[in-house]
């Protein structure tokens, strides 16, 4: 088996034509000894310095992610493993996946589907402002100002981040022939919010309209965007163009999860017949996508998506099963868990030009 998983081009990896620039500006700023990179980037261009291509210096970024980390507590940005500068340029790219999808998406005895749907994970890091090792959150001087949440910095952060994954979801559907059902989690809003937790929903929400008023006339394949934070939110509706806009609490619908077939979201004059379901996940800055699901653990959106589909194979090259009493897609069973298979064969995650996918913010 080949040590790297970007041959079969099994994902996408999107960002915005700004968060492109960055990078590449950043790359110059290493050649021109104008910053240094953190340790772990170092490591990874060794003598040969930071090259002077966007896919090769995304290469370079992705190498540094683990499959398992956790970017609130194990993480500290100061430059010991990663730069602040790395890590919001980190987060700012999102992976998008096709996968099957075996259940929908409950954390804990989800429903499972009689046939695997076909769908799409768009992988995608909230605002990160928390840090277990005391030092500056990544995120945290675009999002906050004066100890406060700033919405300005929310909707500037969520248009780079989330406008390509919207972007993708249009254009995939759009090439098919079909709509798009988007359902999005309540990104940054658990461990990543820090001591803003219980704050954050209303910041996304307004940046979720900002991001749609602003960009309706892209979007013209997007049928619904279901934003359902975990926590009790006022139900809302927004049409944006072709884009409508709800808001549904998971504690308030507990029947519709971020996992089930298009049609199980549809209300009253709703005709979901002709959408495909994308799901964005809450990923993390530095990890792969699945992140806790390589140790076995069906936790966190980024775990739960991980264990409900078949994204292991996507990652790895390498076939599992999706075992209905555990409620996980499962290795070989020579495996104990997906970080196994990572280690035994070597496996990078890398990225080749075929694999990126820029988008203009304008």
């Amino acid at each position: 088996m080949s040590n790297t998983m970007s041959d079969t081009r099994r994902y996408t990896v999107l960002l915005s034509d700004l968060t492109a620039q960055r990078i590449q500006q950043y790359a110059q700023d290493l050649r021109a000894d104008r910053d240094q990179p953190g340790a772990r980037l170092a490591d990874v261009l060794g003598s040969a310095g930071a090259p002077d291509h966007l896919v090769p210096m995304l290469q370079a970024l992705f190498l540094t992610r683990k499959p398992q980390i956790f970017a609130e507590s194990a993480v500290c940005g100061d430059g010991s493993d990663w730069s602040l500068r790395e890590l919001g340029l980190l987060g700012d790219i999102s992976v998008a996946m096709p996968v099957q999808v075996h259940d929908d998406g409950t954390h804990r005895q989800p429903n499972i589907h009689a046939e695997p749907l076909e769908a799409t994970l768009l992988f995608t890091p909230g605002a990160l402002l928390d840090n277990g090792n005391y030092c500056a959150p990544a995120d945290w001087n675009e999002v906050v100002r004066d100890n406060a949440l700033h919405g300005p910095g929310f909707v500037q952060l969520y248009e780079r981040r989330l406008l390509p994954v919207l972007l993708h979801a249009d254009q995939e559907a759009a090439r098919r022939g079909r709509r798009a059902l988007i359902t999005v989690p309540g990104l940054g809003c658990g461990q990543f919010a820090g001591e803003f937790k219980g704050q954050i929903e209303p910041h996304l929400i307004a940046a979720l309209k900002a991001l749609l008023h602003k960009h309706a006339a892209r979007l013209t394949h997007v049928a619904l965007v279901r934003f359902d934070p975990y926590r009790s939110t006022p139900d809302s509706q927004d049409q944006f163009g072709a884009t409508m806009l709800r808001v549904r609490a998971l504690q308030d619908h507990p029947d519709t999860p971020q996992l089930c077939a298009p049609r199980d979201y549809e209300e009253a004059g709703d005709d979901f017949s002709d959408c495909d379901l994308f799901s964005v996940v809450a990923w993390d800055h530095v990890s792969w996508p699945g992140n806790d699901f390589y140790g076995g653990s069906r936790s966190t959106d980024d775990g739960v998506k991980a264990a409900a589909t078949t994204a292991m194979h996507q990652m790895t090259g390498v076939e599992g099963q999706y075992d209905t009493r555990r409620f996980m897609y499962r290795p070989p069973a020579e495996f104990t868990n997906w970080e196994a298979v990572i280690k035994k064969n070597g496996l990078c995650f890398t990225v080749t030009a075929a694999q990126v996918c820029v988008h203009p913010l304008d």
